[in-house]
This record gives C-alpha cells, structure tokens and sequence, in this order.
C-alpha cells in the first residue's frame, strides 16, 4: 500500500510540474522582479517624503488589522502581494486558514487510511504547492488579458486628449468603458488622482499593480511627459503601435512553437500511457514496477529526467519578446 501511494505521489507532482513547465502564457508574462523593483525603487527615490507617506497609507488602508500585523512577515508579504496580482477577492487571513485547514484534512485522510508518514507530509505539502500554483496561473491569466486590453485603452486615452479634455477625464473614460481587468486599474488610478494625489505616484500605484512590460512602457511615456512636457497624444499612438507589434509577434512565436510543445507533450506523456496499457495487457508485469524497491527507484529517476527535459524545452521555445 505504501510503495503504491508513494508511486500516485510521485506520478502526481511529476504530472503537475511537467504540465506547468510546458504551458506557456502568450504575452501576460509578469516583468521580472529584480528589474521591475530596481526601475520602481529608482522613481521613488524622485518623490518627496510626503508622496511615499501616501503611497504606503494607500496600500496600508484597504487591508485588515490582521494582514497588517501579518504582512510584517517577509513570506506573508509576499503572498499578499500575489493575491493583489492575481485579482482574487479573498483575503490573506481566509486564504491562510482555507489552506491549513486543507491540509490537515488531507494529511488526516492519509493517516486514517495507514499511509506511511511521509505519504501524509507529502500530502499535506502538495495543498501548498497546488494554492501557490493556482494562483500563479491566475497572476499570468490576468496580466495577459490586461496586456491585451492594453492598446485598446491606449487608443480610448488617445481620443479623449484629442477631444480637449485632461487626462484624469481619459483615465476616467477608461475605467467605465472597458471590462476588468484594465478597466478596474484605470479606475482605481483616475480615484487616486481625484484624491490629490500626484500623476507619478497615481502611476507608480498602477504599475505596482500591473508589473508588465507593456505598463513599464505606458508609465514612462505618462511620467516622462508630466515631467518634461511632449505630446502625449503622439507618444500613446506610438506606445499603442509597439505594444500590438509585440503581441503579434508574441502569437506568431506561439504559433510557430506549437509543434515542439505537442511534441514535449508527446514525449512526456507516453511513459504514463504505456504504463497504463502495460496494467491491461500484462497486470502482473506492470504491478513490479511499484511493488518491487527497485521499480519505486527507476520511477523517481525517470520523473526526475521527465521534469529536467521538459524545463530544457520550456526554455527553448519560450522566446521572450
């Protein structure tokens, strides 16, 4: 019994992480962190201590007593922050007891069955792992949509300027026009600036928000004309041309990439659907591969390969744009 749950376990993660690994976003690809941070860092070295009391008040408010004391806690923070990205409306307090709860329902489960421990802890892990993942794949699903909604709104931005009117009027026009996602952050960014607050830091608040590449390059055009002065009208047509270039560019290498990734899909799968045809064919032969020490082994180093192949391809066909 034991060998067998540890052989599910195993094939569990093995397909999970493999699926994940070879599941690539079309453009929603978050900035990278590092380089997001620096660029972020850097314009807030530019505001006053004024703004920067505002823009932590800001994030501060909307939050509970309990996310407060909790966020204090750099890996609570951190969770925070993704729960923020993803657009999901739970709090961090009911997410943290939703899964601890799930956890020991399922290591409990485990136990009254007579798995072995490490079975249950592996178990009691795997909620973790599947949460954190769930939300990630929700982080990537938003972002993609934001940047492909992103254009659009650029364009709405531009008419309204044409139009004579300012540009928290165009913010505003945005955030009741367009669906969620984008248009939630335009409205959240035209009730900023309602507020008082200053165009950088109402931009910083969106980008913090919306950590994609196509947003690092709509703030920059905004900040850089607040600052400088310019056409904006002529920078957000520019700005809209190169950001639906990009994602034209981001399909095509999708497109032209698809053959490879069936082809990893292929490659990856057939161990397990010869396995399963091997259980209707000759069962006894099969049942050595998790009743025998040495079957367990073979399986752990084979998904271990699986899961190595798979990142390899991952990094060949996921051509950044």
């Amino acid at each position: 019994m034991g060998d067998l749950g540890l052989f599910l376990i195993l094939l569990f993660f093995a397909v999970l992480f493999i699926s994940q690994a070879l599941l690539l976003p079309v453009a929603g690809q978050k900035a990278r962190h590092g380089e997001l941070t620096k660029r972020l860092k850097h314009a807030q070295k530019k505001l006053d201590e004024e703004s920067l009391s505002l823009l932590h008040e800001y994030y501060l408010k909307e939050m509970t007593p309990f996310e407060r004391k909790m966020i204090k806690i750099p890996i609570f923070a951190k969770l925070k922050k993704m729960l923020e990205l993803s657009g999901t409306h739970i709090t961090l307090g009911k997410l943290i007891g939703w899964t601890v709860f799930a956890s020991f329902v399922v290591a409990g489960i485990s136990i009254y069955l007579g798995q072995l421990w490490y079975i249950s802890l592996a178990l009691f892990i795997a909620v973790y792992v599947i949460v954190h993942m769930v939300i990630q794949k929700k982080i990537s699903h938003r972002l993609q949509k934001f940047e492909e909604q992103l254009p659009e709104g650029l364009d709405m931005i531009k008419r309204v300027l044409q139009a004579g009117q300012p540009i928290n009027q165009a913010f505003k026009e945005v955030g009741e026009e367009m669906p969620e996602p984008i248009g939630t952050e335009f409205k959240k960014t035209f009730n900023l600036l309602n507020f008082g607050y200053d165009m950088r830091l109402a931009i910083l608040q969106m980008v913090d928000r919306t950590p994609t590449i196509s947003m690092l390059a709509f703030s920059s055009a905004v900040i850089l004309q607040a600052e400088t002065g310019g056409n904006l009208t002529e920078n957000l047509d520019k700005v809209s041309k190169v950001l639906r270039a990009r994602f034209k560019l981001s399909r095509k290498i999708r497109t032209l990439s698809a053959e490879a990734r069936l082809s990893s899909w292929i490659l990856v799968l057939s161990p397990f659907a010869l396995y399963v045809v091997t259980m209707f064919i000759n069962p006894e032969h099969a049942d050595l591969l998790i009743s025998d020490p040495r079957g367990i082994t073979a399986v752990s180093f084979g998904i271990v390969s699986l899961a190595i192949g798979s990142l390899w391809i991952r990094r060949i066909i996921n051509i950044k744009v």
